[in-house]
């Protein structure tokens, strides 16, 4: 009998899976294994199960628990004993047994400066695991036991890539250690290791921004600071020192040989920018217009995970040398409930330019006169990034002719002057895979081509969500690309799957769908349960059941919130729209969540009543006779014709 804890709960016997039930008897399976041979008492197995509030019938449930999973296994497995319950591991394997084996394997080589044996024996212990471990438990017990062995399983794969650091092989690391540093962000052991690797390929900047990404994160969060190995690493960085590796730690690296010196950073001002995007890709157009000399004020706008705030970040670093009085920047959080207050942002950027508190105005005008007088006579990179609108922008434009102002909204900026106006698309076929490549490597992405065009096109080339997936290919090198396709594929589950550390698909369209208005909520709730191609706004009229005027002002609130593409204007001024994919998904999901079925299905059989006249009076009159009974032919109500 094989035992599974690694992953979803499962017993197989000569490789076929032993019925086990519902979830409470896994619970009790689960339970009984981890003890490891150990007696259980039936009072702690109920409490278990039920989370410390059993009903009155739970010694009885539990004695069926236990009969069932003893028909199950048909050998007796589950021994009575002393007033509770144990099970006896003989002839049996289990995956987390055979997982803490093979690391304990790994320490005794790494011990004995092995390091290739060790590297190994920590890769088949890895290769243990299926999924996040206890899969299909709900129970708190579940939810504890399952952290404890994610950070043992974490605590392996550290200890794995100190291995490749020994063997010389950390440089190679960069893009699998980003991925776990997003998913992990206050992993300290983890966010050295990063470290180490950045350094190691040459990129001490890269590096020193990743330990101040950390340590402002412990800070907000935690309210500590780094812990002293993080720190000593920190400084050893910053001298650009070689020292030898400590006992169960990746050594710092000496300064690389063959790598070029990092350029000087420009003196003068402040930066308040965000690490570099290091795997940027693509996006030259684009980028040509935020870099020409005479450029003053550029908007970036585009849908949500469509790669703006990465292009404004990514074009600012390259453009620091050109603002030498300094690089501002805030996160003004337009799409969340909360923008921030210009007056806020207008004191950081005023304490930035060396304003002392003492002289820091209290009032908005007072300090946008002042930031205005600065700005003048400065040559600045101004950063605005996720504004909500222009009014929340406007006191934050600097005024001087050398300064460069950048923006980025999910709606377009149309009303500022003097603005040149960047609409972001998703990504090409071809970006598209390359930016995969550069986050999973070629050598995977080379071995399964087709299988990474599939995720690039199930990710509908939206930036956001092929970075997430790989990220979740970088972090797991046991995976091939083709794993991942079907799950993409699934309606149900695919927003579940863009979904790594603080990067979600699903979370960056709810920030969108929260500042909607009500009836354009419905809107794309009921266009994506309904699932069409493509439309005109006379669908929304039906849908609702709104006056087509009306449905033509929620269609365009939609398309400036970027959550609709436009597709197709002809001459009779008919326009059609469309859902990017993973847009329709969600709106799917909104619609599943929040409507009611019956109220959806008449919306449905509404709409198809109205293309059943369409196609009749498109045709002269002929009724569809083998989809529904003649109707008088008549043309629809106020709809567009054939085209629409």
């Amino acid at each position: 009998m094989r035992f599974q804890l690694l992953g979803t709960v499962t017993a197989r016997r000569n490789g076929t899976d032993v019925p086990l039930g519902g979830p409470k008897p896994r619970t009790l399976l689960a339970a009984l294994l981890l003890a490891e041979g150990r007696v259980l008492h039936a009072d702690r197995l109920i409490s278990i199960i039920w989370d410390e509030t059993p009903p009155d019938s739970a010694p009885a449930l539990l004695h069926t628990y236990v009969s069932t999973l003893r028909r199950a296994f048909q050998d007796g497995a589950i021994r009575t004993e002393q007033g509770g319950y144990r099970i006896e591991l003989s002839g049996c394997t289990v995956d987390l047994l055979d997982f803490a084996g093979l690391a304990a394997e790994g320490d005794s080589a790494a011990a004995a400066g092995d390091h290739e044996t060790a590297e190994r024996r920590y890769e088949q212990a890895l290769d243990q695991w299926q999924g996040p471990a206890l899969g299909g438990l709900k129970s708190r017990f579940a939810e504890t036991e399952a952290a404890r062995l994610a950070d043992l399983r974490l605590d392996v794969l550290e200890k794995r890539i100190d291995c490749a650091f020994a063997l010389d092989r950390g440089a190679g690391l960069v893009n699998e250690l980003t991925a776990l540093v997003a998913e992990h962000p206050l992993r300290e052991r983890l966010r050295g290791q990063l470290m180490t690797a950045l350094w190691t390929t040459g990129r001490q900047a890269d590096a020193l921004r990743c330990y101040q990404a950390g340590r402002n994160l412990l800070v907000e969060e935690l309210g500590v600071e780094p812990g002293p190995e993080l720190r000593a690493l920190h400084q050893r960085i910053l001298r650009g020192d070689a020292v030898p590796p400590e006992p169960g730690a990746p050594a710092a690296p000496a300064a690389p040989k063959s790598e070029p010196e990092p350029a000087p950073e420009p003196p003068g001002g402040p930066c308040l920018l965000p690490p570099d995007i290091t795997d940027f890709t693509g996006r030259s157009t684009e980028a040509a217009t935020l870099t020409k000399p005479a450029a003053r004020r550029v908007a970036i706008s585009g849908k949500p995970g469509s790669g703006k705030s990465s292009l404004a970040v990514h074009v600012s670093h390259l453009l620091r040398p050109r603002f030498p009085d300094g690089q501002l920047y805030v996160a003004l959080r337009g799409a969340q409930q909360s923008p921030v207050d210009p007056v806020e942002v207008l004191g950081r950027f005023l304490r930035a330019l060396g304003v002392a508190d003492t002289e820091l105005p209290v009032g908005l005008d007072e300090r946008v006169e002042l930031y205005r007088a600065l700005s003048a006579s400065k040559r600045l990179l101004v950063v605005l990034d996720d504004a909500a609108d222009e009014r929340q922008v406007r006191p934050l434009l600097p005024t001087g002719d050398g300064c460069l102002c950048v923006l980025t909204s999910r709606v377009r900026l149309a009303a500022l002057d003097s603005t040149e106006h960047i609409d972001l698309r998703v990504l090409d076929d071809e970006t598209g895979l390359a930016l995969l490549t550069q986050i999973v490597g070629d050598t995977r992405i080379a071995a399964e081509p087709d299988a990474a065009r599939a995720l690039v096109h199930l990710c509908g080339n939206l930036p956001l969500a092929v970075r997430i997936i790989g990220a979740r290919l970088a972090a797991r090198p046991d995976w091939r690309p083709s794993r991942l396709v079907p799950r993409l594929r699934e309606q149900r589950k695919s927003l579940n799957e863009l979904a790594i550390g603080d990067l979600e698909v699903r979370g960056s369209l709810a920030l969108s769908y929260r500042g909607l208005e009500d009836l354009e909520r419905s809107a794309l709730r009921r266009l994506g349960w309904l699932g069409v191609p493509d439309f005109g706004a006379w669908l929304v009229s039906v849908l609702l059941s709104v006056p087509q005027d009306d449905a033509e002002d929620i269609v365009e609130g939609l398309v400036r919130a970027q959550l609709l593409d436009v597709v197709s204007t002809d001459g009779s001024a008919v326009t059609r729209y469309r859902l990017h994919d993973l847009i329709r998904v969600f709106g799917w999901e909104r619609a599943e969540a929040e409507e009611d079925a019956e109220q959806l299905r008449l919306a449905v059989r509404q709409a198809t009543d109205e293309w059943y006249r369409l196609v009749e009076w498109a045709s002269g009159g002929t009724p569809v006779r083998a989809l529904r009974p003649a109707a008088a032919p008549a043309p629809p109500r106020g709809r567009p014709g054939p085209h629409g």
